[in-house]
């Protein structure tokens, strides 16, 4: 088949999310499908994780104005106003940036507008130049992945079009349903229009768990699947044989990934933590909590429990290394989200998590979530909710265990790649996901 992938989060861009479309490309161009992906013009970052484009097509589109509005804020202009002269002037405007940058910070956080995943959004820009990218050749599958929601309106002007002979819209999270962000009026109510109009010509929908496919069956019936996210067994080949961390005795829980503010929470662990501190059975000299990634800084609230020796930040980190550090961490910790809207939300970290090694501790809202049924049906780890007597015997046995010399990672070998953990491979969900088409 000649296949579109529209997606806008491709590797170098270093996102879990830039992953799902990456691997469909791979996998299925590996199978013989000619293969092409739409996405944005890439830029330079030292996060960057360079993925091989072997065996399919990459289009980048630029976002229009994207230089303008770089240059307008950025150092580039501001030179101009360093002397002594245009001092004043450089304060004045240094100050009306962070008024505006602020502004659009708040506006992203409070309804999720300009931020990809709620009208309006720059992205909006986006979709007539790459429709006309690959309006001039005829495809048999699209399939669009969103966020932003941007991708699936280029793929409704191909599919109506008659451009595309099938597509498949996948949504990584909701939209007029968000979980996260509850976007702005009036756009919502454009929001849902568009959303039903898109949904009821696309041929099939997809999404990331049970719990978000049951809110869109809901609206659109039998035409939707779930194609998990997943983990690639390839990605960690070329992982640095020596270890991370020191074989200093210390046992180490890695977070690795974003905690989104009110709707993620490590309270509970941070409290086990403190109850086995103050009985005296615990010293930061034997744990360490170490948490990477986007708003992941929880020394704060560590501070304000009293255990901040215990917690450390390490920033945003390329791929690789953050690989490197979860196959070599003594626990991964998950953190559930908390939702009025959806139960369950699975993210690509969890199933990372699942092939690494170490054991998972999954702490949040409960343990009839998504993620504790992987945990369960794996055997990879252990969901607690908010129990913080449980957590605390579970943390007080691991350090423990490791100071007796009792390692519970996964063997390195084909024990690890057992049928219950590789079905959740990318490359079994890009074969689930294309078995789609191929049963019509």
């Amino acid at each position: 088949m000649k296949i579109l992938i529209i997606a806008t989060y491709f590797p170098p861009q270093n996102s879990v999310a830039s992953l799902r479309p990456y691997s469909w490309a791979k996998y299925w161009s590996r199978a013989g499908h000619d293969v092409t992906v739409l996405t944005t013009r890439k830029h330079d970052h030292p996060t960057n994780t360079v993925y091989p484009y072997t065996g399919f097509a990459v289009r980048e589109v630029e976002m229009p104005f994207f230089n303008l509005l770089r240059g307008s804020l950025g150092k580039k202009n501001a030179e101009k106003y360093t002397d002594s002269k245009n001092m004043p002037k450089a304060k004045l405007r240094a100050f009306a940036v962070g008024v505006i940058n602020k502004l659009i910070q708040w506006f992203q956080t409070k309804y999720g507008v300009l931020n990809a995943c709620r009208m309006p959004d720059l992205t909006d820009l986006w979709v007539e130049p790459a429709f006309q990218a690959v309006a001039n050749e005829r495809w048999d599958l699209v399939i669009s992945s969103a966020w932003p929601y941007t991708v699936h309106r280029v793929a409704y002007k191909l599919r109506k079009a008659g451009i595309a002979k099938l597509w498949i819209a996948d949504w990584r999270d909701l939209w007029t349903e968000n979980h996260l962000y509850p976007g702005m009026w009036p756009f919502t109510i454009f929001e849902k229009r568009n959303e039903r109009s898109w949904m009821t010509v696309a041929d099939f929908i997809t999404t990331v768990s049970d719990p978000l496919a049951l809110v869109l069956e809901r609206k659109y019936g039998s035409k939707v699947s779930v194609i998990y996210n997943g983990f690639d067994p390839e990605d960690y080949e070329n992982l640095p044989k020596e270890r991370s961390f020191p074989q200093d005795g210390v046992f180490r829980i890695i977070y690795t990934g974003s905690v989104y503010a009110d709707k993620q929470d490590p309270s509970a662990l941070f409290q086990a933590i403190a109850r086995l501190h103050e009985a005296g059975h615990l010293s930061p000299d034997r744990l360490q909590i170490i948490f990477y990634g986007n708003n992941a800084d929880m020394r704060t609230l560590a501070k304000e429990m009293n255990i901040v020796d215990y917690v450390q930040y390490g920033g945003f980190l390329p791929r690789q290394q953050v690989l490197h550090f979860q196959r070599d961490a003594d626990a991964l910790l998950f953190l559930e989200f908390k939702s009025d809207h959806v139960q369950g939300i699975l993210t690509g970290k969890l199933f990372e998590y699942l092939f690494a090694g170490p054991p998972i501790l999954s702490v949040g809202i409960g343990s009839d979530m998504s993620a504790s049924t992987v945990l369960n049906a794996t055997g990879r780890g252990e969901s607690f909710g908010e129990n913080v007597d449980t957590l605390a015997q579970r943390i007080h046995e691991l350090v423990d265990g490791k100071a007796n010399g009792l390692e519970r990672h996964l063997p390195v070998g084909e024990e690890r790649r057992n049928s219950a953990v590789i079905q959740y491979s990318r490359k079994r969900q890009a074969e689930k996901l294309i078995g789609l088409v191929s049963d019509t």
